[in-house]
């Protein structure tokens, strides 16, 4: 009995020493024990959590915000058409066959969450189907030469191939989180000039003959145009109000009507 006693005061007293050398963690509490001449000292201190949180000072980092300062560069292509209009200023276009084409780029400066600066670069097809033009005695005398019977005329269309380029503003009405990827809603408002480097009228009669007719001092090779954009994700609803002549005032007194309504996708 004595002997198991004995070996039990000298486990006991092993244990202690062990501990004292390493002490025990529990989360943020550790405990010592400290072994003085008399007697043993338990030690408990709680340290900081881990891991630590911020203090009340401190800041938590804010979410990301939209980016900005940024060059966005896209490309697109669209389909418009050109609205008839009736009044005595311009010739008559037939709805639906007067369209335009444009293939292009755009290029944007986002200055802030809700506002950038752009601008566009493009080629442009216009192709007006006209009803009366060629009937018309001011167009026969300062185009064709030769007058044609209205009812001798299959078609005519005046076409024009352009290379245009302007710059817009763009107004973010419900901002992007990432305009790289996805432009939000906007606005766009902007100028475009034209340069027509081939222009010309056509001329097909029901006998069979095609006739095609290219005045320089008739038609004005250079236009100017107000555009405005409606858009979302990928695409825009576009209108275009040319404010020039396409064809010389001097020369005829009628024109093309200005107004070209379509979409564009980017």
């Amino acid at each position: 009995m004595k002997k198991l006693v004995s070996i039990f005061l000298c486990t006991a007293c092993i244990s202690i020493s062990a501990i004292a050398q390493s002490g025990v963690r529990i989360g943020n509490m550790e405990i010592i024990l400290r072994k003085t001449e008399n007697d043993t000292v338990a030690q408990i201190t709680v340290g900081d959590p881990c891991p630590p949180c911020p203090s009340e000072k401190e800041t938590r980092p804010k979410a990301k915000s939209v980016e900005r300062n940024v060059n966005i560069s896209d490309g697109f292509c669209g389909i418009g058409f050109i609205l008839p209009d009736n009044s005595n200023d311009y010739y008559t276009t037939i709805g639906g066959n007067s369209i335009n084409l444009d293939f292009g780029g755009s290029r944007r400066y986002q200055l802030t969450r809700w506002f950038a600066l752009g601008g566009t670069m493009q080629y442009s097809f216009y192709n007006y189907k006209l009803r009366d033009a060629g009937s018309d005695p001011s167009f026969v005398t300062e185009v064709t030469g030769i007058p044609f019977e209205r009812q001798d005329l299959r078609k005519q269309v005046f076409r024009s191939h352009n290379l245009a380029a302007g710059p817009f503003i763009r107004i973010n009405l419900v901002p992007s989180s990432n305009p790289k990827k996805n432009d939000g809603f906007y606005i766009d408002l902007g100028v475009q000039g034209d340069f027509a480097f081939s222009k010309y009228y056509k001329v097909k009669t029901r006998s069979g003959e095609k006739h095609k007719y290219r005045e320089g001092h008739v038609f004005n090779p250079f236009t100017a145009s107000a555009i405005a954009r409606i858009g979302w994700s990928d695409k825009a609803i576009f209108a275009r109000y040319r404010f020039t002549d396409v064809f010389n005032s001097s020369a005829l007194p009628m024109d093309l009507p200005p107004i070209t309504i379509g979409i564009q996708f980017f």
